[in-house]
């Protein structure tokens, strides 16, 4: 009786080469991003060279040109690296929180304050490209590319809310637009004053704000310590 190959031994050892060289190429990759990131939260962008970066990273300048272009592409891969995370935790978190619109829209707004986002060191970067994007449409476009998916669904949810009667005349897209003014704001506070405005502070003063404007779906949270 012939003998059965396991599964291990159908895979190639070229294919096996080949998939421990793209892990290690991303692995690499990532290392550049995270050294960006961390030098442009030191540094500022002024401050921030290819000899930073591959010093935070312990690695030598040929891997930044093996695989990045330019100092530009390293940045605009590290932005994009940001948007993705962000996007990626609003979204599962709002998919997750069931179809009741009121959850939905919490679970956006936790998870814009949630510690792998509301640091101070990526805080610091993010408003760091916000300050270039003007000049930089790349910029812009990254923004763009991931965000205005986020305020369509707090619009959408701000609609359903409006439409439930119990909102009449109430402003969805004028609630949306302070929704995200709210957590831009709060987020430029953490970065300031991060001893008086903590994560648990910005999330309670958006919490208060939906208590405002939705008084029948949101419970107004402890006031005390909020920066509002």
């Amino acid at each position: 009786m012939p003998a059965v190959a396991s599964p291990a031994s159908t895979v190639s050892q070229p294919t096996i080469t080949a998939s421990r060289r793209l892990a290690a190429r991303q692995a690499r990759r990532q290392q550049l991003i995270d050294a960006t990131i961390e030098s442009i939260a030191r540094r500022g962008f002024s401050g921030t060279t290819l000899a930073t970066v591959t010093r935070g990273a312990r690695l030598s300048h040929g891997v930044v040109n093996f695989h990045f272009r330019t100092k530009e592409d390293l940045y605009v891969e590290t932005l994009g690296y940001l948007a993705r995370e962000h996007y990626a935790l609003w979204r599962d978190a709002m998919l997750n929180a069931g179809p009741d619109p009121a959850k939905q829209l919490q679970a956006i707004l936790e998870a814009d304050f949630d510690r792998r986002i509301c640091s101070r060191k990526k805080l610091a970067v993010w408003f760091a490209f916000w300050g270039q994007a003007k000049y930089r449409p790349a910029y812009l476009e990254i923004h763009h590319r991931f965000d205005d998916e986020r305020y369509v669904e707090i619009y959408r949810l701000c609609r359903e809310l409006v439409a439930s009667d119990r909102y009449k005349g109430a402003d969805a897209e004028g609630i949306a637009r302070s929704i995200e003014a709210l957590v831009d704001g709060l987020w430029l506070n953490r970065l300031m004053y991060p001893r008086d405005i903590r994560r648990q502070t910005a999330r309670t003063d958006c919490l208060a704000y939906l208590a405002t404007v939705f008084p029948h779906h949101f419970e107004r949270p402890e006031t005390q310590g909020c920066a509002a």
